[in-house]
């Protein structure tokens, strides 16, 4: 009988432990199940934190580049509106300039009828030497004048062309060959022209010699006294010689009344 009961004691145990065992066991899952869903929520919630924090810094570094594009325009803004300021001041100059051409076109025509009956003028009192390619010059530029297809611009420049030659015979020497009606009748002449101081002409057999009086308005014989100088001047014109000091029948002008 002391047999059985010592065979039936441990059979009793087993059970016991193993309920102690599991009672035990639940609490400590539930925990680690409670820590292990705390930490994945933990991790979930950084994650969305970092995702917030990356979207915000890319929300404010967007913001700031847009700050950037804003002053860039402002800056580009004020620069255009003083370009469209200052073209419109071009605008208003420019019109103000297409009125005052209008009003120079129609002045300028006068003046420069104005200016080439001067011309004339000034051609028939000065000494006559190349008449008839001046006066063909003034023909010229009468007959420009009335042209409808020559700018104004044009016609001015002529007239100034014009005016330049005349300015330059004054300060040229010019020797040249021609006729002179000499006592009604036609003698071939060497003429002597000194810029606009002395126009002499001398016959080719050298007996005759002669300059031009302003103020008779015709020619003067001269004595043989001026005829070395002339001979020197027809070289001197000629680039046959150097210049030199000649001795010339100038007429002292009169004094202004």
């Amino acid at each position: 009988m002391h047999r059985h009961i010592k065979t039936r004691k441990p059979l009793l145990l087993i059970p016991l432990l193993c309920w102690c065992f599991n009672a035990s066991a639940d609490p400590v899952d539930d925990i680690l199940s409670g820590e292990k869903a705390t930490i994945q929520q933990a991790a979930q919630s950084q994650q969305r934190i970092n995702s917030i924090s990356d979207a915000t810094q890319q929300a404010f570094a967007d913001y700031q580049l847009e700050l950037k594009r804003i002053e860039d325009l402002q800056v580009y803004n004020l620069q255009m509106e003083k370009q469209i300021e200052r073209q419109q001041e071009s605008i208003i100059t420019t019109e103000q300039s297409i009125q005052d051409v209008a009003i120079i076109e129609r002045q300028v025509s006068p003046l420069l009828a104005r200016m080439i009956d001067s011309l004339d003028a000034f051609i028939k009192l000065d000494l006559p030497f190349q008449q008839e390619e001046r006066a063909e010059r003034v023909q010229f530029l009468k007959n420009t004048l009335e042209r409808s297809d020559v700018s104004a611009a044009e016609k001015f420049r002529q007239v100034l062309d014009a005016y330049a030659i005349e300015v330059e015979y004054g300060n040229t020497i010019e020797a040249w060959r021609g006729t002179l009606t000499l006592a009604d009748k036609p003698r071939e002449v060497e003429f002597l022209r000194i810029g606009r101081i002395a126009l002499m002409y001398q016959t080719l057999d050298g007996a005759g010699l002669g300059v031009w009086n302003a103020r008779q308005h015709g020619w003067e014989e001269l004595d043989g006294r001026y005829r070395k100088d002339f001979r020197l001047g027809l070289k001197i014109a000629r680039k046959q010689a150097a210049p030199e000091l000649l001795t010339l029948p100038i007429l002292a002008p009169e004094a202004a009344q």
